[in-house]
């Protein structure tokens, strides 16, 4: 939404319509060297005029915060700051991490004094902190990406400090005349946007996500380099087994159980691996057992039992049907699931197919 700019000889801060209740509105309209104007907003909670111009302001409590990342707000939001040159996320409280828990605590604010009645102004206070099922690693990562993002995050104490911080922005420096509250759109390349897909993944920093791309080339090729390269050979420095490991299990795991109409390349080669598996299943078995345990198995068949221990298994496969040696069932139901999931683009290898039409005469 954009709005006329506001023409005044003091600085402007222009507020979003969800903060007119707030202290943080409260302690600035205290200041007289400031004007404020309220406004609904599209990005943002705070506007502020500074020296070098428009200021964005996301402003949040520190158990806010922790929760926008839950549910998934923060990165949506963070994503629309960009849209100014300026862009910052101020958090009201205290965030602190507990590794061994695998959590994360918030303290809002600091409570009343210990001893109210006590003469000193230098009281111990009452402070309460909640906690959230955040990982401390994950947290690491998002504060990681928002500065990538070119965002700054700074702590306040309370919503006074908020609102001082805010005052401060708007008044040091020379004044200007008036705040345009149009955002400046940055011009994000086709690069940018690659880099921003890539770096989303776990453990993926800019610069990690610059180096797979000058790798592989397109984030679609990434993404599959994940899923086929062993997570102790990666190709591309930096990137351990741990997070590689990380980040198949994000590609791979299907959080909403559902079927999926069509397959992606790796499941294709997934369902093709399985039913070789299927095909190949009685001799990797053979091949398990000790030499001594497939004689016996030979004597019962009426077979010799001379010879070396591959020797051994091809003549017992050479004496089983092909029902003994294979779960012909098995491999139709698998087949056909397949069939009906694949893509025009993916190719069924010729020796499953022949086999799978011979099967089907069987049945």
């Amino acid at each position: 939404m954009l709005i006329d700019d506001f023409i005044s000889d003091k600085p402007v801060i222009i507020y979003d319509l969800h903060e007119a209740k707030t202290f943080v509105v409260r302690y600035l309209k205290e200041f007289d060297d400031i004007v404020l104007v309220k406004r609904q907003l599209e990005i943002a909670d705070y506007l502020v005029e500074t020296e070098k111009g428009t200021m964005a302001v996301e402003r949040k409590r520190a158990g806010d915060f922790l929760t926008s990342i839950k549910d998934g707000r923060l990165f949506e939001q963070i994503e629309n700051l960009t849209e100014y040159e300026d862009a910052r996320i101020l958090v009201e409280g205290a965030i602190f991490t507990s590794t061994k828990n695998g959590r994360c605590y918030a303290v809002d604010s600091l409570g009343r004094a210990l001893n109210p009645n006590a003469s000193t102004r230098s009281q111990p206070r009452t402070m309460w902190s909640t906690q959230y099922f955040v990982h401390p690693h994950a947290l690491i990562s998002i504060f990681e990406k928002i500065q990538d993002m070119g965002i700054k995050v700074i702590f306040t104490g309370s919503a006074y400090d908020t609102a001082d911080t805010l005052h401060f922005w708007a008044t040091r420096g020379e004044k200007r005349e008036y705040l345009s509250i149009r955002q400046k759109k940055k011009v994000f390349t086709d690069f940018d946007r690659q880099l921003f897909l890539i770096s989303g993944l776990t453990g993926i920093s800019t610069k990690r996500a610059e180096s797979l791309l000058k790798e592989f080339g397109t984030p679609m090729r990434v993404f599959n380099a994940f899923l086929e390269y062993s997570p102790k050979k990666f190709p591309v420095e930096g990137i351990g087994e741990k997070t590689v490991n990380q980040i198949r299990r994000v590609l791979t795991k299907n959080l909403l159980e559902i079927e999926p109409k069509k397959m992606i390349e790796h499941e294709f080669r997934e369902r093709v691996e399985e039913l070789r598996k299927i095909v190949s299943h009685m001799e990797e078995d053979l091949k398990r057992k000790k030499v001594p345990v497939l004689k016996e198995i030979l004597r019962k068949r009426g077979l010799r039992v001379s010879g070396r221990k591959s020797e051994l298994i091809e003549r017992l496969l050479s004496d089983m049907s092909l029902e003994e040696r294979i779960d012909i069932p098995l491999f139709i139901k698998k087949y056909e699931k397949m069939l009906e999931a694949k893509t025009d683009f993916q190719k069924i290898p010729e020796d499953l197919e022949k086999m799978y039409k011979e099967f089907k005469k069987r049945k």
